[in-house]
């Protein structure tokens, strides 16, 4: 093909914009992971709805209805940006990545920056949330474990708006700081989210460990599984955040693609989690005692094997070869 096609550019500017659009396409495809689980988390919990539950399951239809609004403002304000840059105004000076990093502040990109800042938010207040949830009855208090985070996510909140005021105002002080905010407001994020990763996946294997030492490696794996904690710790999330923060603090033109595709695959680790409390799988307050009422055995187990007290629970009186299993009515109503 004939090299005299190819627009006046450095390669490096042409690289940017080939990320860009290839990072839209990878979103799109995101976008529709994000409108199926979506569907599928509204289906299990509306469906397990009654009387006794309907207030938290309400809570739930809510946080997945915004979820799906604010995925779906974004990938269309990122399509819509795309197009003004690549076809609409396409004889920009400096081209469709001139064209992002000057008119970044126009209402439709503003539209797709404060759908992102929203998201951003909702994924890590469900993460700390999880974090709260299974390391519920811990010996140490709750405000200490949480303490560092919750200080964590207040800042990574402040930042964000610094960020939102800064890509969406005029004002002198933006213009003259050489600060760029996106760099601390994606760090402390990203910081919080690894840190809370390691602090849920360091407790379910404790969980994992003192389960198999008393009841043997067979029980309670759909709560501690390496798939669990993967997804109960967010861990996708972490790593495409790292991977995104590595090449964007290098500067390498390939971080287009994932600052594109970065807000559904967000939406995507936290539907995950959603998913797994709707199915009754998540880890919830009192998974513990309900792993411990499935062995079938004679003899009674204590839960100080465990290291939890002295309490006692009788035999469940299954069959050798039956496993405990709850209803979906119930168990996604404990997982809450």
């Amino acid at each position: 093909m004939s090299s005299g096609w190819t627009p006046d550019e450095s390669s490096e500017t042409l690289l940017a914009e080939k990320g860009w659009l290839q990072g839209t396409v990878v979103s799109a495809v995101a976008y529709g992971i994000d409108v199926a689980l979506c569907f599928m988390c509204f289906h299990l919990f509306f469906r397990q709805m009654n009387r006794t539950n309907y207030k938290k399951h309400l809570l739930l239809l809510i946080f997945i209805t915004t979820i799906f609004i604010l995925s779906t403002l974004f990938m269309a304000a990122l399509a819509d940006f795309t197009q003004l840059a690549f076809i609409q105004y396409r004889n920009y000076p400096g081209g469709p990545n001139a064209f992002e990093n000057t008119m970044f502040g126009i209402p439709v990109d503003n539209l797709g920056n404060v759908s992102g800042f929203l998201t951003m938010m909702l994924s890590d207040g469900l993460v700390v949330w999880r974090c709260m949830v299974i390391y519920r009855g811990c010996v140490v208090p709750m405000w200490i474990i949480m303490l560092f985070p919750g200080l964590m996510f207040a800042a990574s909140f402040a930042m964000g708006i610094m960020f939102l005021l800064q890509v969406t105002s005029n004002s002198p002080y933006f213009s003259s700081t050489n600060i760029n905010y996106t760099v601390p407001y994606l760090s402390l994020s990203l910081a919080l989210n690894i840190i809370i990763s390691i602090v849920i996946v360091l407790r379910l294997l404790t969980y994992r460990h003192r389960i198999s030492k008393v009841l043997g490696s067979s029980y309670g794996t759909q709560y501690t599984s390496i798939a669990a904690m993967i997804v109960e710790s967010a861990a996708l999330y972490s790593a495409f955040s790292v991977a995104f923060l590595t090449l964007f603090l290098l500067k390498n033109p390939i971080s287009a693609i994932f600052l594109q595709s970065f807000t559904q695959v967000q939406i995507i680790a936290m539907l995950l989690i959603v998913f797994r409390v709707a199915q009754g799988k998540g880890w919830s307050q009192d998974t513990m005692s309900r792993i411990m009422t499935s062995r079938p055995s004679v003899q009674a187990i204590r839960m100080g094997d465990l290291g939890y007290g002295s309490k006692t629970f009788p035999s469940s009186g299954f069959g050798a070869h039956q496993s405990y299993k709850i209803g979906e009515h119930e168990s996604a109503e404990a997982a809450v």
